[in-house]
C-alpha cells in the first residue's frame, strides 16, 4: 500500500484493506486510546461520544470505568459502522451509527462526554468541528482529544496526504477560543511501530477541556 492509499484508509477505512488498517490502528494506538478513556473518566449513567472509533477495538475497557453508561459511536467510515455492529452484538450498552461530525444526526446537549482519538487530524477546517462538539456536549461535559503532536508525525509520508498536525499548546488555544473552559495538556513519550512498520520516536498528547456549565444547550 502506498503512503497516498494508507492515508484514505487512515481517513475512511474501507474493504478488506480497512478492516487490516482498523486493527492495526486498534493495536498501536492503543497507549493514547487508553490515555485518553482514563482521561475521560466517566460516572455511572454518563452518555458517552465516540468520535472515529473504527472497530472499537478497547469498548470493552471504557464500559467497565462505570456503571450504565451509554456509548455512541459516530463514524464516517461506513464500512467500520458495520463491522463494530457485528463485533458488539447484543451489547445493549453501545450503538454505532454512520455520518460526519459537522452532520451528526444527534441532538444538542445530549452528551455528558465526548473522546476523539487520532482524529482531529482530518477536520478539515478546524474550527466547525470544535464547534459541533460544543454543541452536541451538554452545559458540564467533558471533551476529550487524544493525537499524537507535530513533531511526531508531519514528517512521515502518510501526512503529506490531507492530514492537519498540532502542536499541544495550539490546539489548546483553538479549544478556547471555540468556547471551552479548564483546558489541560498532558503529554507522554512513545517508542513504537507506527503504520508504516517503522519504530518511531513519538509525543502522545491528552487535551481535556469542559463546556461551561452556564453555556446555553
Amino acid at each position: 500500500m502506498t503512503p497516498e492509499q494508507l492515508a484514505a484508509q487512515l481517513r475512511h477505512p474501507n474493504g478488506e484493506e480497512g478492516n487490516t488498517v482498523a486493527d492495526n490502528m486498534d493495536d498501536r494506538n492503543s497507549p493514547v486510546i487508553l490515555a485518553a478513556y482514563a482521561a475521560l473518566a466517566p460516572a455511572d449513567g454518563d452518555r458517552i461520544l465516540e468520535i472515529g472509533p473504527g472497530g472499537a477495538g478497547h469498548l470493552p475497557g471504557l464500559l467497565a470505568q462505570a456503571d450504565n453508561l451509554h456509548y455512541t459511536g459516530l463514524d464516517a467510515s461506513r464500512d467500520m459502522v458495520l463491522r463494530a455492529r457485528e463485533r458488539y452484538l447484543g451489547e445493549t450498552r453501545a450503538a454505532f451509527i454512520h455520518g460526519a461530525l459537522t452532520d451528526a444526526p444527534l441532538a444538542p446537549a445530549s452528551m455528558d462526554r465526548i473522546v476523539a482519538v487520532n482524529v482531529v487530524y482530518f477536520w478539515q477546517p478546524l474550527a466547525p468541528a470544535l464547534h459541533a462538539l460544543f454543541l452536541l456536549l451538554r452545559p458540564g461535559g467533558t471533551l476529550v482529544l487524544g493525537l499524537r503532536d507535530h513533531n511526531s508525525m508531519a514528517s512521515l509520508p502518510v501526512f503529506q496526504h490531507g492530514f492537519s498536525t498540532y502542536h499541544g499548546p495550539e490546539l489548546q488555544h483553538a479549544l478556547e477560543q471555540a468556547g471551552f473552559i479548564d483546558t489541560t495538556l498532558a503529554t507522554f513519550a512513545e517508542d513504537s511501530v507506527n503504520v508504516l512498520g517503522d519504530t518511531m520516536h513519538k509525543q502522545s498528547v491528552i487535551l481535556t477541556a469542559h463546556k461551561p456549565r452556564e453555556a446555553t444547550p
